[in-house]
């Protein structure tokens, strides 16, 4: 008897920050990267935990696993399971990048734990569980990440108002640069904030720009014009050095890629740190970009926008 749960990881595509003031943002699934869970009987007194964080009992975790430890005790509780188990999570996706490693997880231990209990999941329970981990982690998510890593679609998200999939046939790819720094979206979303109220001025149209190129961004991808999308990705990716939320490494693989044959290269999720996004036409030029940010990068996947729907 074994359960397996399966997911995949989220990026944001266009609207980060702008969508903490009512903007919207765009949102898609990597489903070209997994996370795996498989729960297995075992014969020990305690549960236990097998993952490239930790190893050992479920109980032991540390503090940085709380959301996985008390969302596998939720469900412990919840479901109709009466042996101890071995929970096995296997996933590329690096933590505190922005990639919805923590939500992935999440969906993946509960699919997984369901299945091992042989009890139906629905569409509900699922956002649910994945949201509750996703609390204890977070604190107040909006909530994009547990649907977007439990969607086969691209995501147009007001937070509050609007959560819409809708359909992404691009013949592009995406490269996801890990920069190798971990991002502070927690001190990046405070020192905007502080700009914001400082010079009103300045933040308030650049956010409202941003989230007009939510809305273009979508138009680009309808009318498969991935020239305007690149376009789109540069524009946005200067407004938010302005903002701050930029640096000088990360300046310097938007620049690399850029040289390397991306359409446009921007920032991904809280910045200051974290992932970047090129744009390629080809599957050859996304290739290439790879090559070109390799030795600035820790880790580099190649995204197909094709058929996300």
């Amino acid at each position: 008897m074994a359960g397996i749960g399966q997911t995949h990881g989220k990026i944001i595509l266009i609207g980060e920050h702008a969508v903490v003031y009512g903007q919207p943002a765009i949102t898609i699934p990597l489903l070209d990267i997994p996370t795996i869970v498989k729960i297995t009987p075992i014969d020990e007194s305690i549960s236990q935990l097998s993952s490239r964080y930790f190893e050992g009992p479920i109980t032991n975790c540390p503090p940085e696993l709380a959301g996985i430890r008390i969302l596998i005790e939720l469900l412990t509780k919840d479901l109709p399971i009466a042996t101890t188990f071995k929970v096995a999570i296997n996933s590329d996706l690096p933590i505190e990048r922005g990639m919805g490693s923590s939500a992935a997880t999440g969906a993946a231990i509960t699919k997984a734990m369901f299945d091992y209990a042989k009890v139906p999941l629905e569409y509900s329970e699922l956002i649910h569980y994945t949201n509750f981990s996703e609390k204890i982690i977070h604190g107040t998510p909006s909530g994009i990440d547990a649907i977007t890593v439990n969607s086969q679609q691209p995501i147009y998200f007001i937070k509050n108002k609007i959560t819409q999939p809708f359909s992404m046939n691009l013949a592009a790819y995406l490269v996801i640069i890990d920069s190798g720094i971990k991002g502070n979206t927690g001190a990046a979303v405070h020192d905007l904030r502080v700009f914001k109220q400082q010079q009103p001025q300045i933040v308030n149209p650049l956010l409202e720009q941003l989230g007009d190129l939510t809305q273009q961004t979508q138009q680009a991808i309808a009318q498969h014009d991935i020239k305007t999308l690149g376009q789109i990705f540069q524009t946005a990716q200067n407004i938010l050095q302005t903002l701050n939320i930029s640096n000088a490494n990360l300046d310097k693989l938007v620049s690399t890629a850029n040289l390397a044959g991306a359409l446009g290269t921007k920032i991904t999720g809280g910045g200051r740190g974290g992932c970047l996004i090129a744009l390629a036409p080809t599957k050859t030029i996304a290739q290439k970009i790879t090559q070109a940010v390799s030795s600035q990068a820790q880790k580099v996947w190649i995204q197909s926008l094709a058929n996300l729907k």
